[in-house]
């Protein structure tokens, strides 16, 4: 009995030590967004913001995409008003896509963590492929 179990004891550690490896990345990259989606909010006035999503070059927004963008307030901020539908230029090479996002304007109240949740579909050009980006985003808002 000592011997099976020892055996089952010695040949199941390699696995588990691969488990405990696979968790520590998966929690170290999570750290890092799956995406190159640039999410900033810039005030405006009183309480009207801007949020502004930004690709690096040679990547575009798709413009016939079934973007979704939520935003929701916690730690005292409330969300009273967003337009969030993409809207900008065309862009020149390719017709598809957005050359730049305009900002998407909201109004709160109170201060805050703005969360920005959704599914965003960009494009690499380069790489010629096209990927849903999941964003989950908190930013502070005083």
């Amino acid at each position: 009995m000592i011997r099976i179990i020892l055996f089952v004891f010695i040949f199941s550690f390699p696995f588990l030590q691969c488990g405990d490896a696979n968790s520590q990345t998966a929690k170290q990259g999570s750290l890092v967004p799956d995406h190159p989606i640039a999410i900033t909010a810039s005030k405006l006035k009183d309480n009207k913001f801007e949020l502004r999503l930004d690709l690096p070059p040679d990547y575009g927004f798709q413009i016939e995409a079934p973007h979704r963008l939520f935003l929701s307030g916690a730690n005292g901020l409330t969300v009273t008003k967003a337009d969030l539908k993409l809207n900008g230029p065309v862009h020149p090479k390719k017709a598809e896509y957005f050359e730049y996002v305009k900002g998407l304007p909201f109004e709160v109240s109170g201060k805050g963590d703005l969360e920005v949740n959704g599914k965003l579909f960009y494009c690499n050009f380069k790489k010629n492929i096209c990927i849903p980006g999941k964003i989950s985003q908190k930013i502070q808002i005083l």
